[in-house]
């Protein structure tokens, strides 16, 4: 008998349809989402699109009705969207009695006629202006349209579709999911450490890591920013969280080609990463939380999420395409850890500086007093003479005293007022006790001035960094792309030349090819120069080879566009004492940029070589990691004013040279003049700027030159032209020493130019020189 009940009810749950069961259900939770607290629209028009059966027309709108009122208040708003899903209903009725069939149109007409109809009944019982009646017109309107869309999503679910979702079907199910989860019925577990975890913060992360896994980065950027907004929307959470959401999302789908456990990773980067830049460095321990056991989760749940995965039909696609992904993989985790590495630097210069002096307003002065006689004069038998019979000499001795303290720091006994200490019989006190609240007083301003002084030096720090992350995630999104029509192209040549290809990639920045990596299972030196003549003549482009390696059964030739122009370089170094104080740098840096530098610590020796070393040794990281020189240079300033020191600076001269176009870009803080040898002519580049390191807004200028085949540039540090007692300070004669110089080799003319000025002082150098010097020429 038992196994005869078994059976009926296994064969009674079958014959149940559970995904109509659901779509009921989840009206319950549309209905709770409120928009801006007052309109409950989403609940109207889920109900408008649940109508292909009849349990769903019957029940979908009382459940929605127990959704609404769940939200825990009842008044006219509520009861007007009660009565929008009443009518609803009734239309319904009378539909089903006229034995009409029902479809979307009637459905949206019904929507429409409800929401209006309610909204205007609302506004002349209460009468509300123009304006309200303005709202409601638009607010059916928006009801009609959320029903289509809910519709397009609910014909998805209902048929169970494991198929590639369109567009369409594709943004209806993702603002299905942004509301669902919006509306759910949160409550929380308390977990120490990170206190209250929420369900709708778990649910969100499972949803997102599964789409991201899925449907790739787009896709879950997309989800993530609708679903954030639409939690801002209702006062779940603060408008900053969007954007952690957003990058969060994005750092995920960067690690796709890990895997399941790669998004994961991934995401939590991105969190953290979202937070220190969004949150003002606080990471949300509660979202953290969340983002944990929804890892967790995801982890165990089947990897094609329960038949979803046939949504995504571009994932296959992207998947036959790693090697590309992986290449943007490569750019992205490369620039990140140059990025780190500049913070590592600036964490190790933000040190304590010292106090400054603060001056204290009247009211400042008049309140210690007053407080210093409250708590000294109280039961003193001198009170009533001191403080109403005499007042003003009283006021008078203390301003004395404190004008003392404010130039010395303290007050000697002696120093106190000798008709103020014959009257007072506890002067000494007095003093002291005045003396104490002002140390206290200046101690407080001094901190908080400096406190002011560094939350605005490291809000310009942070505002360079958006910048460079803002700059790299629209470099990966948009600027970098595989030209698949030339890929097609150079593939078809190669082979018809008999050079087979395993694989094929042509990347492009900026609208420019970058670099060309071809793949084959055998090796081909043999046609290497073949190679090369078959790209340069399809692509027009003339390349070299960069690169050849064996990787995973394949030879990687790894091809790069040949520049217009090559650089060399030189220098030459004369310390006043063991060290110099001068440091410099020249080195390639990205888009096939040239680098020269320049930095003159304070002073000369040791202190002044690890000032100018520090200095440069971040404009060399943050310029390798992407920053613009004029961002680079602030935060190094800033960097510098943070310094244990409370007087560290450095001038700084940069020039950066764009390998084809042949542009030279000279960029100066407190820098010497530097000069241009162009034919006959030298040509001085001059700014009036201060040293970095000294105030916090430093203030750049920026000079573009256009260089030419066999032009030299010439920097120098102020040692050579601000040299006391001889002529050598002239810009003219320096010049001079240029002109004459007979080799044009960037190393022969560094040490002549250094020993001529060298010559002409005849004495010990009264500072650190140095010369750093480059030519230019034109590949042909």
């Amino acid at each position: 008998m038992n196994r005869v009940d078994t059976k009926d009810k296994k064969q009674v749950a079958l014959g149940v349809n559970w995904h109509e069961i659901c779509l009921i259900l989840i009206s319950f939770m549309f209905a709770r989402v409120g928009f801006e607290g007052s309109f409950y629209t989403a609940g109207i028009a889920y109900i408008g699109s649940l109508y292909v059966t009849k349990s769903m027309r019957y029940f979908g709108p009382l459940v929605a009705m127990l959704g609404i009122l769940s939200v825990g208040e009842f008044n006219i708003r509520v009861l007007k969207y009660i009565l929008m899903i009443t009518i609803i209903m009734l239309i319904r009725k009378f539909i089903e009695e006229s034995q009409k069939s029902f479809n979307i149109r009637n459905q949206m007409v019904s929507v429409f006629v409800s929401t209006l109809l309610v909204n205007l009944v609302c506004t002349v019982i209460l009468g509300r202006t123009l304006y309200a009646i303005a709202i409601g017109v638009v607010e059916a309107i928006v009801a009609v349209a959320l029903t289509y869309i809910f519709y397009c999503g609910i014909e998805v679910l209902k048929e169970q579709r494991d198929t590639p979702l369109t567009n369409k079907e594709g943004i209806s199910v993702i603002l299905m999911f942004a509301v669902l989860i919006a509306g759910l019925v949160d409550f929380y577990i308390r977990i120490p450490l990170c206190k209250e975890i929420y369900f709708r913060d778990i649910l969100t992360y499972i949803v997102l890591i599964g789409v991201i896994y899925l449907g790739g980065m787009n896709i879950g950027v997309t989800i993530s920013m609708v679903m954030s907004s639409l939690l801002v929307i209702i006062g779940y959470i603060e408008p900053v969280f969007v954007a952690i959401y957003g990058m969060t999302a994005l750092m995920g789908g960067l690690f796709l080609t890990l895997g399941r456990c790669g998004v994961i990773l991934g995401g939590a980067v991105g969190q953290i990463l979202g937070c220190m830049l969004f949150n003002g460095g606080q990471i949300d321990l509660s979202l953290s939380g969340a983002y944990l056991i929804a890892s967790l989760i995801s982890m165990i749940l089947p990897k094609h999420y329960f038949g979803l995965a046939g949504w995504f039909g571009e994932k296959s696609r992207e998947q036959n395409e790693q090697l590309h992904l992986e290449r943007v993989q490569r750019i992205m985790t490369s620039r990140l850890k140059h990025i780190v590495g500049g913070f590592e630097k600036l964490g190790d210069s933000f040190q304590k500086a010292d106090l400054k002096k603060t001056d204290f307003t009247q009211k400042d002065v008049k309140r210690i007093i007053e407080e210093t006689g409250e708590k000294m004069c109280i039961d003193c038998s001198m009170r009533r003479f001191c403080w109403e019979q005499d007042i003003n000499t009283t006021y008078k001795h203390a301003q004395e005293m404190m004008n003392i303290f404010e130039k010395k720091g303290f007050i000697a006994e002696g120093e106190i007022p000798a008709l103020f200490k014959a009257h007072c019989p506890n002067a000494v006190n007095f003093a002291y006790v005045m003396s104490f609240k002002m140390d206290l007083l200046r101690q407080e301003m001094a901190w908080h001035n400096r406190f002011i002084e560094n939350r605005a030096l490291i809000a310009q720090q942070l505002k360079a960094v958006a910048v460079t992350l803002k700059n790299l995630v629209q470099e990966v999104e948009k600027e970098i792309y595989f030209n698949k029509e030339e890929e097609k192209l150079l593939r078809e040549s190669l082979l018809a030349a008999g050079i087979k290809l395993t694989d094929i990639m042509i990347l492009e920045n900026k609208g420019k090819i970058q670099s060309i990596e071809l793949y084959t299972s055998i090796e081909q030196r043999d046609y290497k120069d073949l190679m090369e003549q078959i790209i340069e003549d399809t692509l027009g482009y003339r390349v070299t080879l960069d690169s050849c390696t064996y990787q995973k059964n394949n030879y990687e030739y790894k091809w790069r566009i040949k520049n217009t122009y090559r650089i060399t370089s030189g220098y030459a170094v004369s310390a006043k004492e063991e060290v110099s104080g001068d440091v410099y740098t020249f080195m390639e840096v990205e888009d096939d940029q040239y680098l020269l530098a320049l930095a003159d610590g304070m002073g000369s020796g040791r202190v002044a070589y690890e000032e100018s070393a520090a200095t440069i040794g971040m404009l060399e990281d943050f310029m390798d990691s992407g920053f613009r020189k004029d961002l680079a240079v602030k935060m190094i300033n800033s960097a510098l004013i943070l310094n244990e020191k409370s007087e560290v600076f450095s001038t700084i001269d940069v020039t950066l040279i764009d390998r084809k176009s042949g542009i030279a870009e000279f960029l100066k803080a407190g820098a010497a003049t530097s000069f241009i040898l162009h034919k006959n002519e030298v040509i001085p580049i001059r700014m009036s700027t201060l040293p970095i390191g000294i105030v916090k807004d430093v203030d750049l200028e920026i000079k573009r030159v256009q260089l030419e085949d066999g032009d030299i540039v010439i920097m120098i540090t102020d040692g050579i032209l601000e040299a006391s007692g001889d002529e050598v300070g002239k810009e003219e004669t320096f010049k001079h020493f240029i002109l004459e110089c007979k080799g044009q080799a960037p190393q022969y003319m560094a040490d002549y130019l250094m020993q001529k000025s060298k010559d002409l002082l005849g004495v010990m150098p009264g500072d650190d020189m140095t010369i750093v010097v480059a030519r230019i020429w034109q590949e042909y």
